[in-house]
């Protein structure tokens, strides 16, 4: 049985913090990609093993848990293996430490394998399930059940798709959405709350020349917002979303 887990390190760059000087969360899960991809690469699994057979890699589902945010020029390590495997899911876990193994943050993830011709998702190839997944940390709690929907927009914005969003699956990156969700709240909101989770389910894909509408409401709970990205054109939802959020001190 092979062991599934890696670490990669990195240090927080200046274009990818906040004006605190903390590492925003679509940089935190670019880095989580990153280690992924590394470690899928030593699997054998990458995507670009699964694009040798016209697949690649689609994320489905994610939930991001932030305890604290490393700040600019900070070192971090993100520990990741895959957790579980199912007919058609795998499941990938992530843990963010700082170099005096502070846990910084976590986050648990399930993936899919998109045939890239007829644009569907298909069953993991045999090459993927010959693979003996022994997880090297305890899994994390899968995300599971539907996320309430959003039924009225408080804030929303109409985002174009442009060149720069679009990933090697020539689809938008899944970060972006991330970034639209939040970009969505007006500018007090973010001043004085800070981003603690993130629950966010992929549906369908956006491409080049697409526009995004990306509208965000508070939920019933205190603290919680929830998110809804949708095609312009066909009224299609990409994304849902639901953001915890805690008080910032001042």
């Amino acid at each position: 049985m092979k062991a599934t887990g890696s670490t990669s390190s990195f240090a927080v760059r200046s274009n990818e913090i906040d004006y605190r000087g903390q590492a925003t969360l679509p940089s935190l899960v670019s880095y989580m990609h990153e280690a992924a991809w590394d470690n899928t690469f030593t699997l054998g699994i990458s995507m670009y093993d699964l694009l040798k057979h016209d697949m690649t890699w689609v994320l489905q589902r994610m939930r991001v848990e932030m305890f604290r945010y490393p700040e600019h020029s900070q070192k971090i390590t993100v520990a990741t293996w895959a957790s579980g495997r199912e007919r058609i899911f795998m499941h990938r876990d992530f843990r963010i430490y700082s170099t005096n193994q502070e846990l910084l943050g976590q986050a648990t993830s399930v993936w899919l394998v998109m045939d890239m011709v007829k644009r569907q998702l298909v069953s993991l190839p045999d090459f993927i399930t010959a693979l003996e997944v022994a997880p090297t940390e305890e899994p994390l709690p899968f995300a599971k059940g539907k996320l309430p929907q959003l039924q009225e927009a408080a804030y929303e914005e109409q985002i174009p798709v442009r060149w720069h969003d679009i990933d090697l699956n020539r689809h938008v990156t899944n970060t972006r959405y991330i970034q639209w969700a939040l970009d969505t709240f007006p500018t007090e909101l973010l001043e004085q709350k800070q981003l603690r989770e993130i629950d966010i389910v992929y549906r369908a894909e956006a491409v080049l020349g697409d526009t995004v509408v990306s509208a965000v409401a508070p939920a019933d709970e205190e603290n919680v917002y929830l998110h809804k990205l949708s095609s312009q054109e066909t009224g299609k939802e990409l994304v849902q979303a639901k953001s915890v959020w805690r008080e910032l001190e001042i």
